[in-house]
């Protein structure tokens, strides 16, 4: 059930994404960007889940699958959309954006908790804040150089 509930919420965001949403970002840039974000999210899931053990997926195949497709999907979708944003707005916006889907990252992690999908085994509400908010920073960092380098000698969309 769980995993229909996050197949669904994955596939209605998605299609808002490509169809509705309009779109600042070039087809190259949404797969580069949805490519490192899902090795980061991937390498930050490896060190909770394996290194640290602060995390704890339950041994069930669809909480397994859900949570594979909220790394692989749902995370990076909402980074998408964070970037979309910081591309069409104007510097004060920025701030805001960052702050806002960071805040949407973080009420996922925690919603998957409560659903059960893995389990925190140490509160760690600030930390895991100050994670989202770095790795959208890192990835707002990343999309300012990949586009300085992308659009070089032509107009910037």
């Amino acid at each position: 059930m769980v995993f229909l509930l996050y197949s669904l919420v994955s596939l209605f965001a998605y299609a808002y994404f490509m169809k509705f949403r309009k779109k600042h970002l070039h087809s190259l840039e949404i797969f580069f960007y949805w490519c490192l974000a899902s090795v980061l999210i991937q390498n930050r899931s490896a060190i909770y889940t394996m290194n640290m053990k602060t995390v704890v997926i339950p041994q069930l195949a669809t909480y397994e699958f859900s949570h594979l497709l909220i790394r692989l999907v749902l995370y990076p979708l909402v980074t998408l959309f964070c970037l979309n944003e910081i591309a069409a707005a104007e510097s004060k916006m920025k701030i805001w954006a960052i702050i806002k889907y960071s805040a949407y990252l973080l009420g996922l992690e925690w919603i998957s908790d409560w659903l059960g999908v893995f389990k925190h085994m140490k509160p760690y509400l600030l930390w895991s804040g100050v994670y989202w908010l770095g790795y959208l920073i890192l990835m707002m960092i990343v999309m300012r150089i990949f586009r300085r380098t992308f659009y070089k000698g032509y107009h910037q969309p």
